[in-house]
């Protein structure tokens, strides 16, 4: 095990693969409709420099197989450094003002478009621009412990 240390920068990824999800938020102003679209990936890796005893606490507390859940906004200087295979992609409404089927006909016609040789935009994020969505923030999460190693100066 590292002993995390203030100050100090270590480079983190998941220790189980297939438990690293990216958390793309987007919200529809016209509709007030609020959704996710959550990315599992096969692994990934981030840099974290360690700024105080909270985050040091935090991070030692998501080591190994039986860790927390790593959150990538509980860090204050953290640099994404990459994510290979992306192995499923998971699209999640809330909020109150889906009505019943509404959300399930919009996946299915992103579904219907991404197969089309007609659709003229690439993955989801252009297409829910196109159909009034923006994004309003990205998270980042790991589910089953972390792994580190202290990146040397």
């Amino acid at each position: 095990m590292v002993n995390i240390e203030v100050g100090k920068t270590y480079d983190v990824s998941a220790h189980w693969k297939k438990s690293l999800t990216e958390i793309e938020m987007f919200h529809n102003e016209k509709t007030n409709q609020r959704m996710n679209v959550e990315t599992l990936w096969r692994n990934g890796t981030f840099r974290i420099t360690i700024q105080n005893e909270d985050e040091a606490a935090y991070l030692n507390d998501c080591l190994g197989e039986d860790g927390n859940i790593w959150d990538y906004e509980d860090y204050e200087e953290i640099e994404f450094l990459d994510t290979f295979d992306g192995c499923a992609e998971d699209w999640v409404h809330y909020g109150g003002n889906w009505e019943e089927g509404e959300f399930e006909a919009l996946e299915e016609s992103y579904i219907e478009d991404m197969d089309s040789d007609d659709c003229e935009v690439f993955g989801f994020y252009d297409w829910l621009q196109e159909k009034g969505f923006d994004s309003v923030g990205c998270n980042w999460q790991i589910h089953g412990g972390v792994d580190v190693e202290l990146v040397e100066d």
